[in-house]
């Protein structure tokens, strides 16, 4: 049996609407009680010849609703239909049904009309009505056990952060018809790009999606790092894996920070979607940032105007007036907002004052029904607080920020902020906010400060994440980091008291614009502070602090231990943007001044370079033997250098070029050849249509592919030194044929249908939904 625990009254109601519409080839009406006199469906507003009643009762006894019924029966004598039926959210015995029909028998034809529970369940397993338990998301969300693998690693790799709080999210969930096109859209075409203005629930939505995948067998990998080249690598190789992608605000939450190369790795992903009909990608991005993308990446601008993915773009703003009311209603119930908070919201049908705004979000409504917000008002102010709100959804946090947290709590925030717009670690924010208490006054040392501050914020404005077994921390929702946007941008002072006690790398980053942090970093480098900095780990220190000795030519003694680490190490040069290259370092420590006064020869032996060269890509490799070889050439050492140095090269070379072959991405590679001119060449028309002969087109793009991955390995090595005696042979190439055929499919579907155009004229205006949203409430 589904679980019908988890649906409430209104949930259940719809779905008794649908499966009884289905029992009675029969479309029927919705109506509010208080206008109906008590019917809650029936076929027609003049006549009645049906009505259905819908009793919810779940976990409920037998004499309550007992009770209940007795109190139809006037009302049923009054609209006397010619069938009467009762849908009920328990399992009744032989006895209370047989009672309940002879209450009402007189409008029944048989005690069948009596709809239980079992019956419900009994109708809904039958083959043919899989569609009603899709439709009705609670039911397969529990019944597909989904909730109860969430961290399950065989179906959700990486995704603590998201699905965190999914359970208690999914309570407010209603399935619109947005959500359902996602589907078929995914289903379909594979690739989606959800768009929206702030708060409409992209998020949220794209959340439900990949849920909903997972309980289909997919294994879901998401991030919001924006390190799209990492996901890419973790998909897996196997043809028959069913993966799901999910990039969440993609290209930055409230100001465009497209990463280097971001864009052209966001093509390629998508490309390598295209050609592999198991995976999925389902990418989101708040309307401005989008369009700005385009406007600042002309690569970018184009993959969009050739239809990849405009067609496929989903705006989230078009949600009807009845599926706002049921979001609104949901998080009533599901967070218990009591009973007189509730009648003030039904005065005046004020739910529907809230429901027509024109400033109505789904993140707005989350926020007003939050306990530690609605239970500040009095009951009678209640739904005028919520319009308020709406009204000026701008201050949304105006007053929670100035009135009702304090002075700790707020640089609590700041800082937070300084640091990310997603999640930190719980440790760096404690150690960076503990900092920025020693600069301020009037603060009592004596209490664990950071801990009562995150116990005051918890679930109100921050909330606290499990990642990978780590506790993290982040704000709420989005808004919250709009808001602390805007106090970055009108305060000044603010901004200088978090930079007066920075303490990580992200703070610099964040708290100076791309102008002045060049001059900050200099001047950090110049007088040894940066030593002071925390990063991210001790290798993208050595790393940032090498790069950036080499780059402005820096001699300083207290630099020679960073120095030493990077090149003994293994390097690591994390997300820092605007570093030199390996190559480039390498380069200049190798020149004077900086070769004498740091002892860089010194420090560069046998095994150094061995574990210097072994973790490279082929043109780094190439490039540093390159530099290698030219420095130690004709030097002092050149003799006992040449004898290792040639076997440990040719090594890590051999070791290179396999690597190479083995990533090489068909996809790719078929992006710079002619594939449909080559399919029209092998095309004829033959019993059922045009037909492609295959075998041709295979065979020559995969000699395209083998003759192009020689020709650029020989291109690569022919940049080696001359003096350099390392002959090299390069492997038999193997093409995955897997990929060729998947490249050939993808030319071979269909074109994409055009989404912009059907949700066109889509949203609240002239929708006739009063009557349902009546029913909604007034229950």
């Amino acid at each position: 049996m589904y679980n019908y625990h988890n649906l409430n009254d209104v949930e259940f109601e719809s779905l008794c609407k649908d499966v009884m519409e289905r029992m009675l080839s029969t479309k029927l009406r919705l109506f509010a009680k208080g206008r109906d006199g008590g019917i809650d469906l029936t076929d027609s507003t003049s006549k009645h010849n049906i009505v259905v009643q819908v009793k919810h009762y779940i976990r409920s006894a037998f004499s309550n609703l007992r009770a209940t019924l007795r109190t139809e029966v006037i009302n049923i004598k009054k609209w006397n239909p010619k069938r009467y039926y009762l849908c009920c959210g328990m399992e009744l015995t032989d006895a209370n049904i047989g009672e309940v029909y002879g209450m009402f028998s007189e409008y029944m034809e048989s005690d069948a009309n009596i709809i239980t529970l079992i019956e419900i369940d009994e109708f809904l397993q039958k083959k043919g009505n899989e569609d009603i338990v899709r439709k009705h998301y609670k039911l397969w969300l529990y019944a597909s056990n989904i909730l109860n693998q969430l961290y399950n690693q065989n179906i959700f790799v990486d995704c603590e952060a998201l699905l965190s709080d999914i359970e208690e999210e999914s309570k407010y969930f209603v399935q619109t018809e947005i959500y359902n096109d996602c589907i078929e859209c995914l289903d379909k075409d594979r690739i989606l790009m959800l768009t929206g203005h702030p708060g409409v629930g992209k998020t949220f939505t794209s959340k439900m999606l990949v849920l909903y995948y997972a309980s289909q067998g997919y294994v879901v990998r998401y991030t919001t790092n924006g390190i799209i080249s990492d996901i890419k690598h973790a998909l897996s190789q196997e043809k028959d894996a069913k993966e799901i992608v999910l990039l969440d605000d993609c290209l930055g939450q409230h100001y465009f920070s497209m990463k280097e190369n971001q864009e052209s790795e966001l093509m390629s992903l998508s490309k390598y979607i295209r050609m592999h009909e198991n995976k999925k990608l389902l990418l989101n991005s708040r309307i401005t940032i989008l369009n700005e993308a385009r406007e600042r990446y002309e690569s970018f601008d184009l993959f969009f105007k050739e239809k990849k993915i405009d067609k496929l773009t989903i705006n989230l703003d078009n949600i009807t007036s009845l599926e706002k009311a049921k979001i609104f209603y949901n998080h009533l119930v599901a967070k218990n907002v009591p009973k007189e908070y509730y009648e003030n919201i039904l005065e005046d049908k004020n739910y529907l004052k809230i429901v027509k705004h024109n400033n109505y979000t789904p993140r707005i409504i989350e926020y007003v029904t939050l306990s530690s917000n609605c239970l500040i008002i009095s009951p009678d102010r209640f739904a005028g607080y919520i319009l308020g709100v709406l009204n000026n959804p701008q201050d949304i946090w105006k007053n929670e920020y100035y009135q009702r947290i304090r002075e700790e709590d707020r640089a609590f925030l700041t800082t937070l902020y300084s640091l990310t717009d997603t999640a930190i670690s719980y440790n760096i924010l404690k150690r960076c906010f503990e900092y920025r208490l020693l600069q301020m006054s009037n603060i009592d040392y004596t209490l664990n400060n950071f801990e009562m501050v995150l116990m005051r914020l918890n679930q109100s404005i921050i909330k606290v994440i499990d990642y990978k077994g780590e506790k993290c921390i982040g704000v709420i929702n989005p808004s919250v980091n709009d808001f602390l946007k805007h106090i970055f941008s009108v305060n000044d002072l603010e901004v200088e008291k978090i930079r007066s006690s920075i303490l990580n790398y992200l703070q610099m980053e964040r708290c100076y614009s791309e102008a002045e942090l060049p001059q900050i970093i200099e001047k950090k480098m110049i007088d040894g502070t940066i030593l002071n900095i925390d990063f991210n780990t001790k290798m993208e220190k050595n790393y940032f602090i090498t790069s950036n000795i080499c780059e402005k030519n820096i001699l300083n003694k207290v630099y020679r231990e960073n120095i030493d680490n990077f090149l003994q190490n293994a390097f690591g040069g994390g997300t820092i943007r605007g570093l030199l290259s390996y190559v480039d370092i390498l380069k200049l420590l190798l020149a004077d001044p900086i070769l004498s006064y740091y002892n860089v020869e010194n420090i560069l032996d046998e095994q150094t370079i061995e574990s210097l060269i072994d973790i490279l890509d082929m043109d780094d490799l190439i490039s540093i033997i390159n530099v290698l070889h030219e420095h130690f050439y004709n030097s002092e050492v050149e003799m006992e250098f040449s004898l290792w140095f040639a076997d440990i090269c040719k090594q890590a070379l051999s070791e290179s070029i396999s690597d190479y072959i083995d990533n090489i991405s068909v996809s790719e590679y078929c992006d710079n050849y002619d594939i449909q001119d080559l399919m029209n060449d092998n095309m004829s028309y033959g019993q059922y249509g045009v037909e492609v002969d295959e075998r041709p087109v295979k065979s020559t793009i995969e000699g395209w592919i083998n003759d192009n991955v020689r020709e650029e390995i020989s291109e690569k090595l022919g940049i080696l030194h001359e003096h350099l005696q390392i002959k090299i042979a390069i492997p038999t190439i193997h093409i995955d044929k897997s990929e060729i055929d998947d490249v050939i499919n993808s030319y071979l579907e269909s074109g994409y249908d055009d989404y912009d155009d059907h949700y066109e004229g889509r949203g609240s205006s002239g929708e006739s939904y009063l009557n349902e949203i009546e029913a909604i409430f007034e229950r």
